[in-house]
C-alpha cells in the first residue's frame, strides 16, 4: 500500500464535519441518558440529605476504624513477642537450673521419698528436708535467682511428686514438703521433659503459671523436675499497651489482663467455634461475660462485652497453649456518628449545585470515553473493525481453533486501482467507494467471520475454517475468493459519478494453530495478495 493512500484518509477527513455520524448518534444516545439521570438525582437528593450525612460519617468512623484497628494490630504483634519471651526465658531458666550440678546431687539424693514419708505431715517432711545443707544451699540458689527475675517460685520435686526444696523454704509458707500429686505439668516435665500450665495455687490462691522441666542424671534417667511459678500479677505488668490485652487459655478463661474486670472471667465467644476444649486438669473455666458480635460493616473484629464496644484482634502464642487478645475500645463510636451529623445539611446543598453544574461535563466525558473506545477499534471511515481489533481477534482465534481442531483463515483484499479511483473522482468519491466495498463484503460473510478495513485500500477477513484436505489444499481459499471477489466487481454509482471496477486482489491464507501463528498467517496472506496482484497486471498487460 503506497504513500498516496494514506495521504488520502488524512485528505479526505480533514474537510469532514468534526463530529462524525456515529459521534452524533453516540452523542444522541448518550445526552439524554445523562439529562434524566441529572433530572433523576435532582429530584430526590434533597431527601438525601440523611443519607449524605450517614455516608459521610461512616466514611470517617472507617477510617478512624482503620487507625484503631492498625493500632491494635501493632500492639498485639509487639505485646506477644513480649510474653513468648517470657515464656522462652521461663523454660530457659528451668533447663538451666534442672542441670545444675548441685540440683542434680540433691535430686540423685532424694530421687524418691523415703519409705512411711507418705505419712507425715507436710511440715514434718519439710524438716526433714531442711535438715540437710544442701536443700537450705539449693533452696537460696532458687531463691537468688526467683528475686532477680521477679518469678513468684522456683521449686524442686522427686519422683514422688513431693517438693525436696523450694525458694521459699525458710518462710512460713514454705512448700517444702508438699506432695503435688497429679499435676499436669510435672508429669509432662517427667514424660517429655518439658511442662507447662495454667492454675491457681493451693496456698495464696494466686493464678499463675507454671514451666517444668525435667531432672536427668548422667544416664539420662529421670531424678525429678524443676518448676518455675510466675503469678499473673507481674505478667500484667508487660500489659502496658494503649489497649486492653488478655492472655487466655484454651477454655476461653482470661488467664491474664492488664484490666482487673476480665481477671479469671471467660471470653470463649471471642474464639472460632470449636477451638474450645475441656481442662485437662480440672482447672474451672471460669464465669462467662456476655458477648456478642456487632456489626461494623466494612471492619472485621466488632464485638460488645459487658455492654461495652471493643474492636478485637487475637494472635496465638507460640509453643504454649494460650492465645493473646488485645480489645481496643470502641465507646467514641457513638458520639463520633452524632457530632458528624451537622455536616448532612452543607453536603446536600452544594452536592445539588454540584450536581447541576456538573451534569454536562460528566455527558461529554462520557462521550469522549465512548469516542476514544469506539477510535481504538474501528475504522473512523468504515466503521469496521481496525487493525488493532483485527489483530487481537486474530489472537483468540487462535486459541478457539486450538480447542476445537480448527485452523484459522486470514483472506487480504487490496483494491486494485484505487488511486486512480481518488485521482479521477477525487477524495470524497474515494471515501464513497471504501464505505461501499466495506457494505457489499459484510452482507456475504460466514456467521462468524470478521471483516476489517487494514488501512487505507486494505480490508482483511479472519475466521475458523475446516483443515486443509491434501486431495484439495486450496478448497477453503477458493470457497472464500468465489463469494467475495464477485461481490466487487461490477458498477458503482454515486451522487457524483458512476464507473465500472474490474476487481480486487485477494491473499487468502489457512494455519494450523498448532504450528502457526498471528504473524506467520498474517505475512503469509500478505504475500499471497501480492503475489495475486502481480498475477492480476499480467493478465491485464497481455
Amino acid at each position: 500500500m503506497n504513500e498516496a493512500v494514506w495521504n488520502h484518509d488524512i485528505a479526505g477527513s480533514s474537510g469532514r464535519n468534526n463530529e462524525t455520524p456515529a459521534q452524533r448518534l453516540r452523542g444522541r444516545q448518550i445526552r439524554p441518558i445523562v439529562r434524566r439521570v441529572t433530572l433523576g438525582l435532582s429530584v430526590v437528593w434533597l431527601g438525601l440529605v440523611a443519607g449524605a450525612g450517614w455516608w459521610m460519617s461512616q466514611r470517617a468512623v472507617n477510617t478512624w476504624l482503620s487507625s484503631v484497628g492498625a493500632s491494635t494490630e501493632y500492639e498485639t504483634t509487639t505485646t506477644a513477642r513480649v510474653i513468648q519471651r517470657l515464656f522462652t526465658e521461663m523454660v530457659s531458666v528451668t533447663n538451666m537450673v534442672a542441670r545444675q550440678s548441685q540440683v542434680v546431687e540433691l535430686a540423685t539424693r532424694y530421687r524418691t521419698d523415703p519409705p512411711g514419708f507418705a505419712e507425715l505431715t507436710h511440715q514434718q517432711r519439710a524438716a526433714q528436708f531442711t535438715r540437710d545443707p544442701l536443700v537450705r544451699k539449693v533452696g537460696d540458689y532458687m531463691n537468688a535467682l526467683s528475686g532477680d527475675l521477679r518469678y513468684g517460685r522456683i521449686y524442686m520435686n522427686n519422683m514422688s511428686d513431693d517438693t525436696v526444696t523450694a525458694s521459699n523454704w525458710a518462710s512460713p509458707d514454705s512448700i517444702v514438703g508438699m506432695i503435688y500429686t497429679g499435676r499436669i505439668y510435672l508429669m509432662d516435665a517427667l514424660r517429655t521433659g518439658n511442662g507447662s500450665s495454667f492454675g491457681i495455687a493451693r496456698l495464696l490462691k494466686m493464678p499463675s503459671y507454671f514451666v517444668s522441666s525435667r531432672i536427668d542424671d548422667a544416664n539420662d534417667r529421670p531424678l525429678g523436675s524443676v518448676t518455675v511459678k510466675f503469678d499473673a500479677s507481674d505478667m500484667a505488668l508487660y500489659l502496658t499497651g494503649r489497649h486492653i490485652s488478655l492472655v487466655i487459655n484454651r477454655q476461653g478463661r482470661v488467664i491474664t489482663s492488664s484490666s482487673e474486670p476480665f481477671m479469671l472471667r471467660n471470653v470463649a465467644a471471642l474464639l472460632p467455634p470449636g477451638s474450645t476444649v475441656p481442662s485437662a486438669d480440672g482447672e474451672e473455666s471460669g464465669d462467662a461475660m456476655d458477648v456478642h458480635a456487632m456489626d461494623l460493616q466494612s471492619h472485621t473484629g466488632g464485638w460488645v462485652i459487658d455492654g461495652k464496644p471493643y474492636l478485637l484482634r487475637s494472635q496465638p502464642l507460640p509453643n504454649t497453649q494460650y492465645q493473646l487478645l488485645t480489645l481496643a475500645s470502641l465507646d467514641d463510636l457513638v458520639p463520633m456518628g452524632k457530632r458528624h451529623a451537622w455536616t448532612a445539611g452543607l453536603v446536600a446543598v452544594v452536592g445539588l449545585a454540584l450536581l447541576l453544574l456538573s451534569s454536562h461535563v460528566v455527558g461529554q466525558m462520557l462521550i469522549r470515553r465512548q469516542d476514544e473506545r469506539y477510535a481504538a477499534n474501528y475504522d473512523i471511515l468504515t466503521g469496521l473493525p481496525n487493525r488493532r481489533a483485527v489483530v487481537a481477534k486474530l489472537d483468540r482465534l487462535f486459541a478457539v481453533a486450538k480447542q476445537t481442531q480448527s485452523w484459522v483463515l486470514v483472506a487480504f483484499i487490496d483494491l486494485d486501482e484505487f488511486k486512480t479511483i481518488n485521482d479521477t473522482y477525487g477524495h470524497e468519491v474515494g471515501d464513497k467507494f471504501l464505505i461501499e466495498v466495506g457494505r457489499r463484503m459484510s452482507a456475504s460473510l460466514r456467521a462468524n467471520d470478521m471483516l476489517g478495513r487494514f488501512g487505507g485500500d486494505e480490508f482483511v477477513v479472519i475466521g475458523l475454517a475446516a483443515p486443509s484436505e491434501p486431495e484439495n489444499p486450496d478448497g477453503t481459499a477458493n470457497a472464500i475468493r468465489s463469494r467475495l471477489a464477485p461481490l466487487l466487481i461490477g458498477t458503482y454509482t454515486f451522487d457524483e459519478c458512476s464507473f465500472d471496477y474490474a476487481g480486487a486482489s485477494f491473499g487468502i491464507a489457512t494455519a494450523d494453530p498448532s504450528v502457526g501463528s498471528v504473524e506467520s498467517v498474517l505475512k503469509e496472506a500478505d504475500r499471497l495478495m501480492y503475489a495475486d496482484k502481480q498475477a492480476r497486471r499480467t493478465r491485464q498487460t497481455v
